[in-house]
């Protein structure tokens, strides 16, 4: 009798749907960017993404055990998903689901193993669930939030849902497991709206029906306490499995003093030429996010208020460069507005002292990872809540108004050149005090990334659940 054949074992396949939107889209590319690293190609990830971002980042640089899937776009263009969110958020809900679920059922080399979809896309978890495919949900805000947002009830039990600033909104929230007292009207802006956050609910990963497992994208450090609450009541396998890709980003250009590399030597930014020849912690950094911002009436106070400010600055706006740009000419050549920009290797630059931030949860974490301070202006969502965290818990930064951003509460042109100001006199004793306090922050959070910190052993747990 012959012997049997030693065959090789092909790689489990793990297939990865993201929400398509930039803030959630980077978190799994870093997730999966670890897992197929870390699994020494013993896991093939095939991450599946809509036609559009197929070709707006479908040319990246990837680990061989890494491929892109396309199914087709929900709505004609990006333009579409600022003018109408829920629309937008509608139509992935009720057109994804289908060309996804063949997209399963094409894939047959290997067929997959396991499923890791974006939290916000229940119908990932459900397709796998008729396929009998095991599936973890990832979840790309912070932990606080998710903790929030899956308590409703027992706010709506203490007063505090839904919120209405004129009723509850001065309302203390000191009773949700791991947080810190908030304000509720600092809790997340859904949670401003009963119909929304019903919805919402049913989205939300907060039972087991499909999937045991849910994955965060934070960093251990700054919500030590909301995951020691969620590790005891959650009925999940949790595993936070930070941004190592933008951290080990940050490490590479730090330790190459910041210097543009070979392969992007004869495509240089202007921005970076324009860094390169401003003094030491000069420039703030100006990002209100790549998806929603605010009114044009409010950018135009902002472009005004900055240049009336005579501090430098270096500012994205998508969709409103030029515009922008115009108004800002009469700065002095101390501005410079461009559509987009390599956002850690900004933040990493030695000439940047200061991050205006809409307070995305990505754009969050890499403040605090570059160790630079934060002007924190939220405009929606979670972006509330992470401002508190950055202006009241870690104490990193400044509120640039306590009012919110609306057509008829303006921040006025004087007010910001006023704020700017102060926020970038790095000799004042206020200011000074948060730039020591995020220079301690970033050293606490660096140690998790380490050999044997939590980061590896959450990635390590992680990687070994799909492989068993």
């Amino acid at each position: 009798m012959a012997p049997p054949e030693n065959k090789p074992t092909p790689p489990r396949h793990v297939v990865a749907m993201p929400y398509p939107g930039r803030g959630h889209i980077n978190p799994m590319l870093n997730l999966c960017k670890a897992v197929a690293e870390r699994s020494g190609g013993s896991i093939h990830i095939t991450i599946v993404l809509t036609e559009e971002w197929v070709g707006l980042i479908g040319g990246m640089t990837k680990p061989p055990n890494i491929s892109f899937a396309a199914i087709p776009n929900v709505v004609p263009s990006e333009s579409v998903r600022a003018d109408d969110v829920n629309g937008f958020a509608m139509a992935v809900q009720s057109k994804m689901g289908e060309p996804f679920e063949r997209l399963l059922d094409e894939l047959h080399s290997p067929p997959p193993d396991f499923i890791v979809a974006d939290a916000f896309l229940p119908w990932a978890g459900e397709a796998a669930g008729r396929r009998n495919i095991p599936v973890a949900y990832l979840w790309t805000m912070s932990a606080a939030v998710y903790t929030m947002l899956i308590h409703s009830q027992l706010l709506a039990q203490n007063g505090h849902f839904p919120v209405d600033l004129s009723v509850n909104g001065d309302g203390i929230v000191d009773y949700l497991p791991g947080l810190s007292p908030i304000r509720a009207a600092d809790l997340p802006l859904v949670l401003r709206d009963k119909e929304i956050i019903t919805m919402l609910d049913k989205a939300l990963p907060h039972h087991t029906e499909y999937s045991k497992h849910l994955v965060f994208s934070s960093i251990h450090h700054l919500e030590s306490k909301v995951f020691e609450a969620l590790n005891q009541e959650s009925p999940f396998s949790i595993f936070n499995i930070g941004p190592t890709t933008s951290y080990q980003t940050l490490k590479n250009i730090l330790n190459n003093n910041n210097q543009t590399p070979d392969d992007e030597t004869n495509n240089v930014n202007s921005y970076l030429e324009w860094l390169n020849d401003q003094p030491p912690r000069s420039v703030l950094y100006v990002s209100l996010g790549s998806f929603l911002t605010v009114s044009s009436a409010q950018l135009d106070e902002i472009a005004s208020g900055l240049c009336g400010s005579g501090v430098r600055f270096l500012w994205v706006a998508r969709r409103e460069t030029q515009r922008l740009q115009k108004i800002c000419g009469g700065g002095g050549g101390k501005g410079v507005v461009v559509e987009w920009c390599d956002q850690l290797r900004v933040l990493s630059h030695p000439a940047v002292g200061g991050f205006w931030s809409h307070c995305g949860w990505s754009s969050t974490k890499e403040a605090v990872m570059a160790g630079v301070a934060v002007l924190a202006s939220p405009i929606i969502m979670d972006q509330l809540p992470n401002a508190k965290a950055v202006v009241e818990d870690w104490k990193i930064g400044w509120r640039v108004i306590e009012r919110e951003f609306d057509e008829e509460n303006l921040v006025k042109r004087d007010e910001i050149s006023e704020l700017v100001q102060r926020f970038m006199d790095l000799d004042c004793p206020e200011r000074a005090e948060l730039t020591k306090n995020v220079e301690n922050l970033k050293k606490a959070c660096e140690s998790e990334f380490e050999s044997g910190g939590s980061f590896e052993t959450n990635l390590d747990g992680f990687v070994e659940l799909i492989l068993s």
